[in-house]
């Protein structure tokens, strides 16, 4: 199962058990916490830092960003510093990666995450319509057409609309899940789409019971 897949596999089910049970959210308490995220990478992040999970996980840390401008990024270190509406992270060899971040509300955001794929269709793509491939070992797939149907994974079907100006296509899945806004290039035969990821503070495991 690839991690995107899962990711959305373990939102829906958390929004279902709150449907049914009507708790607050899906804890995992088994999460690694922000000390052993930090022993990973740069454990002389300060102890205020920002500490942000993916929404369906709150209790475990994927971003940790310091006053000291160190960051860890999935148990990696980093320096970084924001540019507007990105999160530019560098490391130790200084090549930096630039992530799209939009601020929803106190303690929630959106984290663009970048995945490159190329074209695995039987024939020429027509701009972003066929069939793509990417991340690792080729686990992550989009298949658009051109009625304006797609196939994220080989899981996900919906429909979507392409914005060719402001390089953005809306995802509007069948399923469950809340529709989505990637940023997208099309660039030396790839496909470059920065996915949105709901983000929030993380919770320590007491406080996401």
């Amino acid at each position: 199962m690839n991690v995107r897949k899962s990711k959305k596999l373990i939102s829906l089910v958390c929004v279902l058990l709150s449907a049914a049970l009507t708790f607050g959210g899906c804890d995992h308490g088994g999460g690694s916490s922000s000390s052993e995220s930090a022993a990973q990478g740069n454990t002389t992040i300060d102890e205020n830092a920002e500490s942000w999970a993916y929404i369906h996980e709150s209790t475990k840390e994927i971003l940790r960003l310091g006053s000291d401008g160190r960051a860890i990024f999935h148990g990696n270190a980093y320096d970084y510093s924001r540019d507007g509406d990105f999160l530019i992270l560098k490391d130790a060899d200084g090549t930096e990666t630039k992530m799209r971040f939009i601020e929803k509300r106190e303690g929630q955001m959106l984290l663009y995450e970048r995945t490159e794929y190329h074209y695995a269709g039987s024939s020429q793509p027509n701009g972003i319509i066929g069939f793509w491939q990417g991340g690792p070992e080729d686990r992550l797939s989009y298949e658009f057409t051109a009625k304006g149907t797609y196939l994220e994974d080989g899981t996900f079907p919906g429909h979507f609309t392409e914005d060719k100006e402001n390089g953005t296509i809306k995802l509007m899945y069948n399923d469950h899940f809340e529709d989505a806004y990637l940023y997208y290039e099309l660039k030396d035969g790839k496909l470059i789409i920065d996915y949105p990821w709901p983000m929030v503070r993380t919770e320590s495991p007491a406080e996401g019971k």
